[in-house]
């Protein structure tokens, strides 16, 4: 089934919150969209089979043994094809912190980022991307970063077991994703001028949450482990509105107008974690003002369970620069609609669009399709910022169209796609 790149992004709980907001004040915002056989002698088989009743019979036995499975420093492998953000992020991934029974496996660089100023009482002290507070142990096991994301991967264990309603994928009927997804409340920065701690913090009243969730899978009931996508892009253009705010314009002028910067290619990503939650499948009910008729009405909200703490990574990041190409296009049709450039990275791939003075980047969107002309799938929550994990990429397809006509008759429709759009262009990539 094509995924639609809008409806199947994940929403933030705090974005539940905005909602109600909205409703009691009466606010309506136009927002932008989004796996050898292996043969056996009879001995082996017979081991094998006995290695599987023992393991099994210790897992009932022990619901944490789990956990103590290689995991750490093979979480990618582990979760990269169930995420919505899919990509192979365990090639050429560095690796942080491994179990002795994987290292072996593994022939990426090991190491460990500096510790943070804002070190825990209750971090080991040997191991700064190792982090124990309120009884949940946070380890940040790998990373890989594109020139556009940032992807972490991080096991996430719990001395209680999680709540089951947590673990939807198994005890929620009807759920289909093949991921679990936790929230997250984070504060984030660089050691980069514009993007340090100081300016980031300048900037809360605008937004500055991100990332705000993790998605993954739990190994069993104690453990989760999971991978964060960092959009860079996001986070750059971002930089210097909080000191730089002109009071006349709007949020989505912040937006397009933003002071754009390109990272090194090496940087530090400081990580704060201050609580760690998701939704119960409890209900509670709370009132709000319907904003057309003025009636209070009553809606339902998610009971949510939270694990508050003190979580302070410094993670030293080296960009994955080798599948990266940049096509110039510079191209328009008569109205001054087209493509600047378009960059591919090794898990993703955007298009700079190009607009006429006075036009409004919300009113058009930019798909992409793959050789076969078949739309791209979104890769997080940029709608237009589209995956090539699993997809023939040398040669892509870019349409610009009017977002109105795109929502209503041609969004999923590659054919549709490219005969309603305003302007389209062919790339091709080096293999």
């Amino acid at each position: 089934m094509q995924n639609d790149r809008f409806d199947a992004i994940p929403i933030p709980k705090e974005l539940n919150h905005v909602v109600k907001a909205g409703i009691q004040e009466g606010i309506r915002q136009k927002k932008r969209l989004h796996r050898n056989k292996i043969l056996l002698r009879h001995s082996a088989i017979a081991a094998a089979l006995l290695a599987i009743l023992c393991i099994g019979v210790l897992m009932v036995s022990d619901p944490a043994l789990a956990a103590k499975l290689p995991v750490i420093g093979r979480i990618f492998s582990m979760v990269q094809e169930k995420v919505s953000y899919k990509g192979d992020f365990h090639d050429g991934a560095q690796i942080y912190n491994s179990d002795t029974s994987s290292q072996n496996q593994d022939q990426n660089t090991t190491h460990s980022s500096e510790p943070t100023s804002d070190k825990p009482s209750e971090t080991p002290p040997d191991n700064a991307l190792v982090q124990t507070s309120n009884g949940l142990t946070i380890t940040v096991s790998e990373a890989n970063c594109s020139s556009q994301a940032l992807y972490l991967a991080l096991c996430i264990e719990n001395e209680e077991p999680f709540p089951a309603d947590f673990i939807k994928t198994k005890n929620m009927e009807g759920y289909l994703p093949d991921h679990d997804l936790l929230y997250l409340k984070t504060n984030t920065y660089y050691d980069v001028p514009g993007l340090t701690k100081k300016e980031r913090a300048n900037g809360e009243a605008y937004g500055y949450s991100t990332p705000y969730y993790i998605e993954g899978v739990f190994v069993d009931d104690h453990t989760f482990t999971g991978i964060i996508r960092v959009s860079l892009d996001e986070d750059l253009m971002t930089s210097g509105h909080a000191t730089n705010r002109d009071t006349a314009q709007t949020d989505a002028d912040l937006v397009w107008e933003g002071r754009v910067e390109q990272l090194p290619s090496r940087f530090t990503y400081y990580l704060e974690i201050s609580d760690i939650y998701a939704d119960l499948l409890q209900y509670e009910d709370f009132q709000a003002r319907d904003p057309e008729t003025n009636e209070v009405i009553t809606l339902q909200d998610a009971v949510q369970k939270h694990y508050t703490g003190t979580w302070n990574f410094a993670i030293d990041i080296t960009m994955n620069k080798e599948k990266t190409q940049v096509v110039q296009v510079n191209k328009t049709n008569d109205q001054g609609i087209g493509i600047a450039s378009v960059e591919k990275t090794a898990f993703e791939i955007k298009a700079d669009i190009i607009l006429p003075s006075g036009a409004q980047p919300y009113d058009y969107v930019v798909v992409i399709c793959d050789a076969d002309g078949k739309p791209l799938q979104s890769q997080g929550e940029n709608a237009e910022i589209y995956s090539v994990y699993g997809r023939n990429t040398d040669t892509v397809h870019v349409y610009v169209c009017d977002y109105i006509k795109y929502m209503d008759e041609l969004k999923g429709d590659g054919q549709k796609i490219a005969n309603g759009a305003l302007f389209d262009t062919e790339i091709h990539f080096n293999k």
